[in-house]
């Protein structure tokens, strides 16, 4: 895809367990992003979806058109992977804290400003 289009994140938490009233759904899960460093700015997602079958998503994104639920890459982030970098947390057991790990990534190639077009308007 191009730099400066928005990407949509899902994550989904299956916890099975034979003692439920001692273990906890995924509770929490944070996204990280490349363009800082994973570091300075992170996006807290919200859980659709509760249970032991738990789904996260980002929050309706108030820049986006239609209010999506998306993160736009920056334009100037250079070609190649664009990885954020996902905690879930937050699933606790009678021996603490489950959490995981989580990554994908998407192939930028070019910007969004390769999409304009001007063009001379009809007299």
């Amino acid at each position: 895809m191009k730099s400066g289009y928005g990407i949509n994140q899902t994550v989904t938490a299956n916890v099975s367990t034979n003692q439920s009233s001692a273990v906890t759904d995924a509770q929490t899960a944070v996204t990280y992003f490349p363009e800082f460093r994973y570091e300075t700015y992170w996006r807290l997602l919200e859980q659709t979806q509760a249970g032991y079958s738990s789904k996260f998503e980002f929050k309706p994104n108030k820049y986006s058109t239609y209010k999506r639920r998306t993160h736009f890459t920056p334009i100037w982030f250079p070609d190649g992977s664009y990885t954020p970098y996902t905690w879930l947390i937050d699933c606790w057991t009678p021996a603490g804290m489950l959490s995981v790990n989580l990554t994908d990534s998407v192939t930028l190639r070019r910007s969004l400003w390769d999409d304009w077009h001007i063009a001379p308007v009809n007299p």
